[in-house]
């Protein structure tokens, strides 16, 4: 009898916080169609090792639409129409186009409710009383296994997401952190969409999986 109290416990505990977390996810997400922001990207790696950190610009549109510009050390740019994504790498000249057929891809997880739900279990973790900035983290795990992700975690603060933590398979950690964040900043029609400038190589990757 005593296991089985126990058991209902935990399994009531686990249950709150996943309803907890779903809760403070709406709350970012309602009436969000779009954002952009400024960001700050690093990888941490197993041996606590810390790599150069870039920036750039991002901006996201729901469900599935995305930008991603790197502007410091090297200029990169990562878009995605709903249909395909294009890796444009100005330095080496080139420009890699991909199908957009990853749904586990966190990207998604900022805008899509459905792709949230159906891909990830999610939990809300204690506040920890000696972060300065308060945030609330949310820890999300996939369903599935992926190559790709194997925990994400996001910092909450005011109804934004503040920081974007994801863990590989090789246990490095790439940080996110958000600055200047708006919602629902107005988007031209083809935004995200991406024309090849002359003179550039495509490379098309026909890979049934992809990143994104």
């Amino acid at each position: 009898m005593i296991c089985l109290i126990i058991v209902t416990t935990a399994s009531v505990a686990i249950d709150k916080s996943e309803k907890a977390a779903n809760k403070l996810l709406d709350k970012v997400r309602k009436d969000l169609a779009s954002l952009s922001a400024d960001f700050e990207q690093y990888e941490i790696d197993a041996n606590a090792h810390q790599t150069e950190k870039t920036t750039g610009n991002v901006w996201l549109k729901a469900p599935n639409q995305f930008k991603w510009e790197y502007i410091k050390p090297a200029p990169q740019l990562i878009m995605a129409n709903g249909k395909q994504v294009w890796i444009y790498d100005e330095d080496l000249e080139q420009v890699t186009i991909k199908q957009q057929n990853s749904k586990q891809n966190p990207i998604y997880v900022l805008l899509n409710k459905e792709l949230t739900e159906k891909n990830y279990t999610v939990s809300l973790l204690k506040n920890d009383k000696d972060d300065k900035d308060r945030l609330q983290w949310i820890k999300m795990l996939p369903n599935k296994p992926s190559d790709e992700v194997k925990v994400v975690w996001l910092g909450v603060k005011d109804k934004k997401i503040s920081v974007l933590k994801l863990q590989n398979q090789l246990d490095n950690i790439v940080i996110f952190e958000f600055n200047n964040v708006k919602r629902n900043p107005k988007l031209a029609e083809d935004f995200f969409t991406f024309t090849v400038p002359k003179g550039i190589d495509v490379i098309r990757d026909t890979a049934e999986v992809g990143e994104f």
